[in-house]
């Protein structure tokens, strides 16, 4: 009995896919404490050139622009992934969970002042070296109408 190629490109669909539709969203498990999170990004009129059709950037919250900002437990690191999707995460590393000791981003890498471990920004943050066993936190994220509005 042999199993076709189509017929293993089919059941393995449903992984693909779930691995897609999860790229970048709210990790219920991490380490890091649930705070409010609640920024929304005009960026159209305020970051014209945070725009996907530009690649790969970042920007970093870690000051309240308005009252209604809630920036989650560190700080907010919001980047456009290289497979063009915005994402949003915290910037409190998940192995030491420093409030006062954002990582610090650089190019498609974001690392830990405290244990240097290196989180890769080219998908979800995940880990590089080991020394943490979760990616960065991220949060949900919506766009419509030129408005990218993140929430935990």
């Amino acid at each position: 009995m042999s199993i076709s190629k189509f017929h293993i490109a089919w059941r393995l669909l449903p992984l693909v896919l779930c691995a897609v539709f999860t790229s970048c969203h709210n990790d219920a498990n991490s380490n890091v404490p649930d705070y409010p999170v609640a920024l929304d990004l005009d960026i159209y009129k305020m970051y014209p050139n945070f725009v996907i059709e530009n690649g790969f950037q970042t920007m970093t919250f870690t000051q309240k622009r308005w009252e209604s900002d809630y920036l989650g437990f560190a700080g907010i690191l919001v980047w456009i992934n290289v497979t063009n999707q915005y994402c949003a995460a915290d910037l409190a590393c998940p192995h030491c969970v420093k409030q006062d000791k954002p990582i610090q981003v650089d190019g498609l890498f974001a690392t830990c002042p405290v244990c240097g471990e290196v989180f890769d920004l080219s998908t979800r943050g995940f880990p590089t070296k080991g020394i943490a066993n979760q990616p960065l936190k991220n949060y949900e994220l919506t766009f419509s109408n030129g408005i990218l509005r993140i929430r935990n």
